[in-house]
């Protein structure tokens, strides 16, 4: 008896799930001025809405900012939505979005707890400021970690095989990366001078029709 088996035809990939990487180009202008508004608010003795060890996040109100910048970044988010929600949806599709949104400011040595973001469907992360790079001594510096959503897969998993393990993204000026709100994600400890300055929004996908 043959065992037949092609590995062209004969893989079915399951349960995926994607993350979609953006790019603004030209950022820098954009970045300084949110920089530079986050900073600000820093300062001013805004509350710290918790959520980071030895660092610093807003409220929930970044977009409700009217510094230079925020409409820019609004305005990115949206197009990143219209991009990814048919993606996901498997096809044209109409919607409307609702965002959140709220920055975030490590310094040496801080780090983000793990959360996550229910009653969201799209989590996204806009890079402003990346700081230093993960160098040989401290590799996960500043990295995002986002957990492998299936919790019994590191149970059987073989030695080598990567599928339970969390996956790391480490973080880039003007970069925007969307992934479902229901995926656990944290920032590990940043080792470098300076800020590194992050927005998080998320996004409420409303009355979604097949077009």
């Amino acid at each position: 008896m043959e065992l037949k088996f092609d590995s062209r035809t004969d893989i079915l990939e399951v349960f995926p799930t994607r993350l979609f990487m953006f790019a603004i180009d030209g950022c820098t202008p954009l970045n300084d001025a949110l920089k530079a508004a986050v900073l600000t608010r820093e300062t001013s003795a805004q509350p710290n809405a918790g959520g980071v060890i030895g660092g610093w996040r807003s409220g929930g109100d970044l977009l409700d900012w009217p510094d230079k910048g925020i409409d820019t970044i609004r305005q990115s988010a949206l197009g990143a939505a219209q991009t990814v929600v048919p993606q996901i949806a498997g096809g044209d599709c109409t919607f409307d979005v609702r965002l959140f949104g709220s920055a975030t400011v490590l310094r040496y040595g801080a780090y983000e707890k793990s959360h996550l973001k229910p009653g969201h469907h799209l989590t996204m992360i806009y890079t402003v400021e990346a700081g230093d790079t993960p160098n040989a001594d401290a590799p996960e510096s500043g990295t995002i970690e986002i957990d492998d959503p299936r919790s019994a897969a590191s149970l059987a998993g073989l030695p080598i095989d990567p599928v339970g393990s969390p996956l790391r993204v480490t973080p880039k000026n003007g970069q925007l990366t969307v992934f479902p709100s229901w995926l656990t994600f944290r920032t590990n400890p940043y080792y470098g001078d300076g800020e590194r300055v992050t927005l998080t929004l998320t996004a409420e996908i409303l009355n979604m029709k097949r077009s």
